[in-house]
This record gives C-alpha cells, sequence and structure tokens, in this order.
C-alpha cells in the first residue's frame, strides 16, 4: 500500500481516517465504510474534528486537507473488496471553490479506485446552494455516487433532492436516539422520510444505531442500511482493511451488538478483524484517541470561536474513550420475528455500475436495479449495489 503523505498545513498536528462500517439491515453485509477524520495536536493531544474544519476553512488549509483525504481513503479502499463501498465527506466550503470535483478527479487517477465505489457525502445545505450544487453535478457525471448526510436536522423538503442524482439519504443519529417504543411523532417522522426517500429512488440510512429495538425499528420501517456501535464504533484503518478485504465479505449479527458472524470455519468475534482459529485471549487496544473537551484550541496558528461548529462541519461525540475495535458488547436479547418484505438490497445507488453484480457500502439503486423485492433477513447472494468521509466528517459516529 503507497503511503499518502499528508500536506503541509498551517494547523498544528497531524490528522488521520478511522472507519465505520454501514451494513445491509436485512442481511447484515458490510455494505461500505465511511472515513471519519481524526486529529491529534502534538501538545493537546486529540482534537474534534468539529474544531478543526473550521479553523482549516478560515486558514484555507481545507483544499489541501481535503485532498489529502480523499486520496487516502481511496489508497486504502482499492484494496478492500470490489463490493465494499468508500464513503467520504466534503464540506460546503470545499464544492463552493469546484475543489471537491478537482479532489475527486485527482484521488481516482491516482489509486485507480473505481468511481462507483465512492460516495461523496454532503449536508442538505450543499444541496441548496448554488455553487456547491454545480460542483456536486460534476462529481456525480463522473459516476460517483451522492448521499445527504444529516437528515432530519435541518431538514424542510425533499425538492432540492430532485435537482441533482442523489443516491441514498442518511437520517440523523438524533432522530434514532428519540425513536419511540410505541407509535409517537418521531417515529411516524423517521417513517415518513424513509418512504419518501424511497418513493423518489434513493436509498435509506440509519445514523446512530445503537440498540437492538432501534435495530428492529427501522427493519420494520424498511431502512436500507444501517451504521452506529451496535454493529461497531469507528475503528483503525488497518482493521477496517481487514474487515472491508476479507473474503466472504464480513457480515455482522443483526441480534447480538458488536458481533460478527463467522466465516466457515471461523469464529464469532467482536467488531474488528474477522478471526480464524481459537478466539483471543483478550481484545486488542484501541486505536483510536479519545477526543479532546470541547472548546479546547485547535492549533497554535489558527483559533476558533465558541459555539457549536457551522451545518456543514459536523460534531464530535462526547469525550468518552472508545473500546477496543475487537472488544464484544454484551449479549442483547435476540428476536425470532421474521419479516417478508422489500428488500432495498443495500445502501445508496451504483448508478455508474448496475450492470455489474456486486454489493457495497452504499446505497441500491431503486430507480434501476433489478431485482428489488426479496425476503427480508435473508442473504443477499445477488450482490446489490453499492453507495455509502472527507475533511467534512468529524465524530466517532453513533
Amino acid at each position: 500500500m503507497v503511503k499518502v503523505e499528508p500536506p503541509e498545513l498551517a494547523l498544528a498536528g497531524a490528522p488521520a481516517l478511522v472507519f465505520q462500517p454501514v451494513v445491509d439491515l436485512s442481511s447484515g453485509r458490510l455494505l461500505g465504510m465511511e472515513a471519519l477524520l481524526r486529529w491529534s495536536h502534538p501538545t493537546r493531544g486529540a482534537v474534534s474534528p468539529g474544531l478543526v474544519i473550521p479553523a482549516a476553512e478560515a486558514n484555507g488549509d481545507i483544499v489541501a486537507l481535503g485532498a489529502w483525504v480523499l486520496a487516502e481513503a481511496c489508497e486504502r479502499a482499492r484494496h478492500w473488496s470490489r463490493s465494499v463501498q468508500l464513503a467520504v465527506n466534503c464540506t460546503v466550503a470545499q464544492l463552493r471553490r469546484h475543489e471537491a470535483s478537482a479532489a475527486v478527479i485527482a484521488a481516482l487517477e491516482r489509486t485507480g479506485l473505481g468511481p462507483d465505489q465512492l460516495t461523496i457525502e454532503v449536508t442538505e445545505n450543499a444541496i441548496a446552494d448554488p455553487s456547491a450544487a454545480a460542483d456536486l453535478t460534476i462529481i456525480s457525471g463522473l459516476g460517483v455516487q451522492l448521499a445527504v448526510d444529516d437528515v432530519g436536522t435541518n431538514w424542510s423538503s425533499f425538492d432540492p433532492l430532485k435537482q441533482l442524482a442523489i443516491n441514498s439519504v442518511k437520517i440523523h443519529e438524533s432522530m434514532i436516539a428519540a425513536l419511540e417504543p410505541e407509535q409517537g411523532i418521531n417515529r411516524l417522522v423517521v417513517e415518513s422520510v424513509i418512504r419518501m426517500a424511497h418513493s423518489l429512488g434513493m436509498a435509506t440510512i440509519i445514523e446512530g444505531v445503537e440498540r437492538l429495538d432501534q435495530v428492529e425499528i427501522v427493519r420494520s420501517f424498511d431502512a436500507d442500511a444501517g451504521q452506529g456501535y451496535f454493529f461497531a464504533r469507528p475503528m483503525s484503518a488497518e482493521d477496517a482493511d481487514a474487515i472491508a478485504g476479507s473474503d466472504p465479505v464480513a457480515k455482522f449479527s443483526l441480534l447480538e451488538p458488536g458481533t460478527m458472524v463467522p466465516p466457515p470455519g471461523g469464529h464469532r468475534t467482536g467488531t474488528g478483524k474477522v478471526a480464524n482459529g481459537p478466539p483471543p485471549d483478550a481484545a486488542a487496544p484501541s486505536s483510536e484517541p479519545a477526543p479532546a473537551a470541547a472548546g479546547d484550541p485547535v492549533v497554535d496558528a489558527a483559533t476558533s470561536e465558541d459555539g457549536p461548529p457551522p451545518d456543514d462541519a459536523p460534531t464530535e461525540d462526547p469525550p468518552s474513550a472508545e473500546p477496543a475495535a475487537g472488544a464484544t458488547k454484551s449479549r442483547a436479547g435476540t428476536s425470532g420475528r421474521s419479516r417478508s418484505s422489500s428488500t432495498r438490497k443495500a445502501q445508496g445507488t451504483r448508478k455508474a455500475a448496475t450492470k455489474r453484480n456486486s454489493s457495497g457500502g452504499g446505497a441500491v439503486d431503486r430507480k434501476s436495479s433489478p431485482g428489488a423485492n426479496s425476503s427480508r433477513g435473508t442473504d443477499a447472494s445477488k450482490k446489490p449495489p453499492a453507495g455509502s468521509g472527507g475533511a467534512g466528517k468529524g465524530g466517532a459516529k453513533r
């Protein structure tokens, strides 16, 4: 693997990437990995990307930083299974300058990663911004998939999505955390968003899935894919390589948190590497640093104002240290319920490669993907099209 050296930046410290799996809610298959930015300050340690991104935008580092994130993530993804999608976030600032499309083109040419294996995630602000939308049109024209992130935070209308070839929408974790066990307003909102997205040919990805009951609820709504601590916390690039490059494609339990379904001849593991042979005696130490407390200075050369980051800069989860990537969570209850429903087969659309039989980590092409109906809970033997981070996504997503 060719190492992509970080650029010279005015920001003090060094960037790194971690990755969080995206899982098919019908089969548990790994669909993709979202790249998430981490920042290590020389004296303050781990610093929230929610502080780093605004500082990088203010001093002009965002262009070089965004290009590095794309290049590093694509270099990793080219060694993964062809069925695993890479998701990278871009900020409105990158798109307005048309730097995002330039970085995408450069990363794909450098690494040889197929454009249909890459998803660019943006917030709804980028969709509504004419200049940013123009750059997204260029990116989409390359065959790269587009996903709208954080749906439910400031969402007002699906109309802007009709103007662009949006493949998938990601429903924000705040909507999932508030899901009621019985019928209630949040359930109605989440179910309505899923139905509206499906009616427009878009797949739905549920962020912040932490509990079994949430898995069951969103599966009952026919959501396509899930991402969150129930399946796996953000993991090191090396652990992501082991999972995303495995053959057969990794599968996660839809009943037990933090558990991977073993391949033939393997054993059940936590969400780290797929293991064969006897189970390890102890989990590997976590490779992800704990985030810095909110309000810490980001750099010596730049400062950030107090208060929440802008809409297109992600916020960091609470600063609790993350457990080992290989640690298995406590067992949850099991559900004997089985359902038959329309399986969307993945999570984003593989617009540029629906002819290829492979499944991935983004979204299903609801507009052109054949065989969209199958029994929920069966393994996707017909590999569905894939589709679902850059400089813009910060926190350890749940």
